[in-house]
């Protein structure tokens, strides 16, 4: 059973005016505890003693840092003492599983790591130059760099990345970037059965030849299904043309897809989406439109089945501007703006025996709803480990977000 969700707000079963008002705040903290050391010690030697196991815990646990990483510090301080310099080269750096970004001297091989350095293709060198906003022959801007290694760590394909600044000796008023990124095993195979009645398989590769684009193909096989075999299939481009937009395109007949009735539905969706991927980026938006049918594959009685065909369009864009001018310096205003407009529509075709219960009547309608929401925020990160993740870095927000959400919204019968 699926149902779609407009994010923000709750769904209103009547013609009217929305009014919300949200505000958020989020502060960072950190803190540290000592371990058992006995414990600690007996763990080790049960460790140590198988060689594998040894070698997988050390990859993904950590030394004591170099002097070039500090944890715990706001994600800007690195390259503060750079500032205003130009940057004369970025160069692209794409480590193994064997390695981290934190510590690119520690050289861990083991059965897991050369197996997956075999069946994975790093990312290209074009894919991460696309999500570069920082540019060659500019100023160095900490801020805007701070803000483009983020963004580097937020896709889906990359475990974490650092932007290093390379200092070049008898030229103090340039600099050199270094671009380290470590991928995420991209191939993933999901497998899950009821015992005799039914197998699915799904397959997905997220960074499909290191291009950064996300294909997936599924297939079920069920007894009590007619017919019993159905698949599902999805593409998704993201950055394309290093606009920041993703576009992604699927079928499903095994509803998978973009639904919100109660029956099995076949479905067919397209989606445009450009997020405000950065606190200084403009404009944001999307587009989704998807056509979607339901289909009585469990072969349930006329008098029960809901039969019906519906459209989703769902339209959005967003434009984020400072609430004061620049300053001259290179330090950004971070307190921004952000305007956003929002129309969705959900069009029957056509829908026969869907007033079977009244959780049903509320579902099977039409629907056009217009959403306006004005935001304040500012957000600035700390960078750190082992907060919410293990041992990759970590951006944790701190700031201000007050959001005013007003909206109008018609339904038919």
């Amino acid at each position: 059973m699926k149902k779609r969700i407009q994010s923000g707000v709750t769904p209103i079963r009547v013609s009217g005016l929305i009014i919300i008002i949200s505000f958020g705040f989020t502060l960072s903290g950190f803190a540290q505890q000592k371990a058992d050391s006995a414990g600690h010690k007996t763990l080790k030697e049960k460790i140590n003693s198988n060689k594998e196991l040894s070698g997988i815990i050390k990859g993904i646990s950590r030394k004591s840092l170099s002097d070039k990483v500090t944890l715990n510090e706001k994600s800007e301080a690195p390259f503060l003492k750079y500032e205003g310099k130009i940057i004369r080269n970025i160069a692209v750096n794409h480590l193994g599983f064997e390695t981290t970004v934190l510590d690119t001297a520690r050289n861990l091989k083991n059965f897991v790591t050369r197996t997956a350095n075999t069946l994975h293709t790093n990312t290209q060198d074009f894919v991460v130059r696309n999500y570069l906003f920082i540019k060659e022959g500019k100023l160095l801007n900490p801020y805007r760099v701070a803000d483009n290694e983020r963004t580097l760590r937020n896709l889906d394909f990359i475990m974490d990345a650092r932007i290093y600044v390379k200092e070049i000796p008898r030229n103090p008023d340039s600099v050199d970037l270094i671009v380290v990124t470590r991928d995420v095993f991209s191939l993933e195979v999901l497998f899950n059965t009821d015992i005799s009645s039914r197998y699915g398989l799904s397959i997905r590769d997220i960074n499909l030849l290191g291009m950064g684009q996300r294909v997936q193909f599924g297939q079920l096989i069920e007894s009590g299904r007619r017919p019993r075999y159905g698949f599902e299939g999805a593409y998704q481009l993201n950055n394309v043309r290093g606009t920041f937009i993703d576009f992604l395109a699927g079928y499903t007949a095994i509803n998978q897809g973009i639904s919100m009735g109660y029956e099995n539905e076949q479905s067919l969706f397209v989606k445009l989406n450009r997020s405000l991927y950065q606190p200084f980026a403009r404009f944001a938006g999307g587009v989704e439109f998807s056509d979607n049918i339901s289909k009585n594959v469990y072969s349930e009685p006329d008098s029960l089945f809901s039969r019906y065909r519906y459209q989703i369009q769902d339209y959005w864009v967003g434009y984020s501007f400072a609430s004061k001018n620049l300053p001259k310096n290179l330090k950004e205003n971070r307190n921004r703006k952000f305007v956003a407009i929002r129309v969705y529509q959900q069009y029957f075709l056509n829908s026969i025996n869907t007033d079977l219960t009244e959780r049903d009547r509320f579902v099977y309608r039409n629907r056009v709803s217009v959403l306006g929401q004005l935001t304040f925020f500012r957000q600035d990160f700390y960078k750190t480990q082992y907060v919410v993740g293990f041992g990759r870095t970590e951006d944790v927000p701190y700031g201000y977000r007050l959001s005013f959400t007003s909206g109008w919204e018609k339904e038919l019968e």
